[in-house]
């Protein structure tokens, strides 16, 4: 060991060499070069009594590098309007998946017999997925664009909410009780902190990119967007936050420039070696000894991990109107742990707070996840073919249509009222858990007396905001029915199907993290369980509502479906061209002919796949004189039949291609579907 120190040149030259023997390994048996970036980093590690080592302080800092790059890269993807847009699903995805993790690492640690204050910094290491790991593995197995936004989206979302977890553990850590101003003063200082890197970035950063590109090589591109990233990293790390953050708003600003794509593809080499060496760095923390010491605990926390990650993303981003298939990918690529999570470990531990064995557990979960990640992720087709399957049709088309309708509604002018009204719900929901956390701060060092005059107090205060959430949520479903009512012709089974949905997606968002932050207060196990059991009847109370309305809605969307199938009919086939129709208020049906020349010609539907594949659903199917509503999946397709396709704008791009694919093409409808995609 001795002979390597001060020696960077051969540390780089063992890594580099080691990951690139085991990355062609790991290719050549069909796995992604991050598994073997893993073992690496093993290899040459100081755990394993191999000859070969590497120091890994040395390679710890150039992990950082490696964190840099790759959250400027992500940046890269995401202008001001693009996350503008996606924020308010992935948003509300990331919340609602944040309290479930937080709630699950708590139950575990409470499963476990720590301390409520151990329990919920387990909690918060769960909560982060790792955004280096989630971008290795779609740049190794690309997904479609959307659920590549929508990922993303929600590893936004958690970076920002994991810097205010820190300060929680921190103040844990500390033995302090949590300080709601200091909480909120964090909270603001982040956000000026956030807004003025952007300003800055925006104001600099674009006009000399174009600069760059226009009068210099890409030499000087590269030392000029590099130095950027760096610069704002540096900004964030000297305000306490982590270097991602600073990185990512450089990407953000630098995309403004409209050169993104170019920059991206100019520093591609360089992101992609230095990312490498953060995964060698990571496998090199794995000691296996501790490792196996603590493999039930890391096998159970990975397990925890992945099923949470997939119930909570999965049903989220249903509820706010992404398709199953987008749904299905965004949650198992979401299943593990990252960098950050190490973090809030490192500083639980360092207070006394969480176990010594922790943080090896929670390496081996880190290590574990990495692992099942690119392997769920390959099969998250099969998942979406299997859902299918399960899911009744009926409840497959109000999905379907409700996924259009969620895309319309949130570019539709007439929202603004529903915007508001969610804003209202937020403000109350604020406010009624500052009431409590206060209450339970003061109330644990007043006498008996002087504690009932508190807790008078509290629920006087908090119930024109409780009466205000209630009312807030309502009125944001009625809301939601006026737009599926449109003009007020269609005030039937669908509208009100659209308002329990809606209904449902406030509970969720709202009861998920109220559970996750109400829980660790609550003395006994008895307390904790009757905030679940309340949450879990509320939610069973609005499924019922929907399920009231299911056959009223199914006989109803049934009828609009006759009716769009004539519509399909030769009558509106004599024009040439193919119609639009908005047989329910606020949905597209797209009419797409099939071409003598496809190779969807004489498959059926199920034989396409082509709900699992694209996340298109076919509503009617029109033939000559004869109509299908509601296709079973037996029908063939033929030559000069005309189907109207249900579904969002990629969604539907993808069926495109499928359905138009050559049937002389060498390369197969799924060859279709990934062109398509990118």
């Amino acid at each position: 060991m001795e002979a390597h120190e001060g020696t960077l040149i051969i540390d780089l030259a063992l890594v580099t060499g080691v990951a690139a023997v085991t990355a062609m390994i790991a290719r050549r048996l069909g796995q992604p070069s991050i598994l073997g970036y893993l073992l690496a980093g093993l290899i040459v590690g100081p755990y394993i009594p191999i000859p070969l080592f590497a120091d890994p302080e040395r390679m710890a800092a150039l992990a950082e590098v490696g964190v840099v790059l790759v959250m400027f890269a992500v940046g890269l993807e995401f202008r001001i309007r693009r996350l503008a847009e996606i924020l308010p699903v992935s948003g509300l995805t990331a919340i609602v998946q944040i309290g479930a993790l937080a709630w699950a690492g708590h139950t575990v640690g409470s499963v476990l017999g720590w301390s409520s204050a151990a329990s919920i910094s387990l909690g918060a290491t769960l909560a982060i997925s790792s955004t280096m790991v989630v971008s290795a593995v779609l740049r190794a197995q690309p997904v479609d664009a959307d659920v590549r936004a929508h990922v993303f989206g929600i590893l936004v979302v958690q970076d920002l909410v994991a810097i205010v977890l820190m300060a929680v553990v921190t103040t844990l850590a500390s033995g302090q009780e949590l300080g709601l101003q200091s909480i909120g003063r964090l909270v603001g200082e982040l956000g000026v902190v956030v807004l003025g890197m952007l300003v800055l970035g925006l104001l600099v950063l674009p006009r000399l990119v174009r600069l760059a590109i226009r009068r210099f090589d890409s030499e000087v591109l590269v030392v000029l967007v590099v130095g950027a990233a760096f610069g704002l990293a540096s900004v964030a790390e000297l305000f306490g936050y982590s270097v991602a953050l600073g990185a990512f708003i450089a990407g953000m600003a630098v995309a403004e420039s409209g050169r993104g794509e170019q920059v991206e593809h100019a520093i591609e080499s360089l992101r992609s070696l230095f990312a490498a060496i953060f995964f060698v760095s990571i496998g090199m923390t794995v000691d296996p000894t501790m490792a196996w010491q603590s493999m039930p605990l890391a096998l159970g926390l990975s397990a925890v991990v992945i099923a949470a990650q997939f119930v909570s993303v999965t049903s989220a981003s249903m509820l706010t109107g992404s398709s199953l298939r987008r749904s299905v990918f965004s949650g198992l690529a979401l299943g593990q742990i990252g960098e950050l999570s190490f973090i809030l470990a490192t500083i639980g531990i360092g207070g006394g707070v969480l176990p010594e064995e922790t943080l090896p557990a929670l390496v081996t979960v880190a290590t574990v996840t990495a692992f099942t990640t690119p392997f769920l992720l390959g099969r998250a087709q099969l998942v979406v073919d299997g859902l299918d399957r399960l899911i009744p049709d009926r409840v497959q088309d109000f999905l379907s249509a409700y996924q259009t309708f969620a895309r319309r509604s949130r570019g539709d002018s007439d929202e603004r009222p529903l915007r508001r009204s969610v804003v209202a719900v937020l403000l109350d929901w604020t406010v009624l858990l500052l009431i409590y956390v206060t209450h339970h701060a003061l109330g644990r060092s007043l006498a008996a007396n002087h504690l009932i005059i508190l807790s008078v107090g509290a629920v006087l205060l908090a119930a024109p905001f409780l009466v205000g959430l209630v009312r807030s949520g309502r009125r944001m479903a009625s809301q939601a029915r006026e737009l599926a009512r449109g003009d007020g012709s269609n005030d039937g089974p669908w509208a009100r199907a659209v308002e329990a949905v809606a209904l449902l997606t406030v509970v969720l968002s709202v009861g998920v993290p109220t559970v996750a932050i109400v829980q660790p207060l609550l003395a006994g196990p008895w307390a904790q369980a009757l905030v679940v059991a309340a949450l879990v009847v509320v939610l069973v109370l609005v499924g019922l509502r929907f399920r009231a309305v299911k056959p009223g809605y199914t006989s109803e969307v049934a009828q609009l479906a006759f009716r769009l199938a004539d519509q399909l009919g030769p009558a509106a086939g004599d024009t040439g061209q193919a119609p639009h129709f908005d047989p329910l208020s606020g949905l597209d049906y797209e009419p797409l002919p099939v071409e003598a020349s496809s190779g969807a010609c004489g498959s059926t539907l199920a034989e396409l796949n082509l709900r699992c594949k694209t996340g298109a659903t076919v509503v009617a199917i029109s033939r000559g004189d004869a109509s299908v509503p509601f296709p079973t999946g037996h029908e063939r397709l033929q030559a000069g039949d005309l189907v109207a396709l249900s579904g969002s704008d990629d969604a539907l791009e993808r069926a495109r291609a499928l359905l138009a694919a050559p049937a002389d093409s060498s390369a197969p409808p799924a060859a279709a579907l990934s062109e398509a995609a990118t």
